[in-house]
């Protein structure tokens, strides 16, 4: 079977479990890549990925990359000194304290609930 890219994008791990849990649905077995990760998603990824997504879209309205995004969501960073961590990754990103402060008021709000 031959497979063709239509479009790339990058996911949060909330959104993966969502994508690898229809992939399993009907299968009786699954690979164990397959199984390990699932059960790495149970641990880490509860939220859902519709959930994500709303997330996803509020940060982007902060003019972050996509890239940024998924890592500020799938790690879920509680302290200023862990965004800007997160953050460096873009140099040329400037690094204000209220850009910093909308972040983990969307955080807070995405990883507590």
């Amino acid at each position: 079977m031959d497979r063709r890219i239509i479009r790339k994008r990058y996911l949060t791990v909330y959104e993966a479990r969502e994508a690898l849990k229809s992939r399993m649905e009907g299968h009786d077995r699954i690979g164990e890549v397959h199984e390990r990760t699932w059960n790495y998603f149970l641990l880490h990824a509860s939220k859902s990925g519709e959930e994500a997504r709303r997330a996803f879209e509020s940060l982007s309205k902060l003019g972050l990359s996509d890239d940024v995004i998924v890592n500020l969501l799938n790690v879920c960073p509680q302290t200023e000194g862990e965004v800007r961590s997160i953050l460096s990754m873009k140099k040329e990103m400037k690094l204000d304290p209220e850009l910093i402060d909308n972040i983990l008021s969307i955080l807070r709000s995405f990883c507590s609930s």
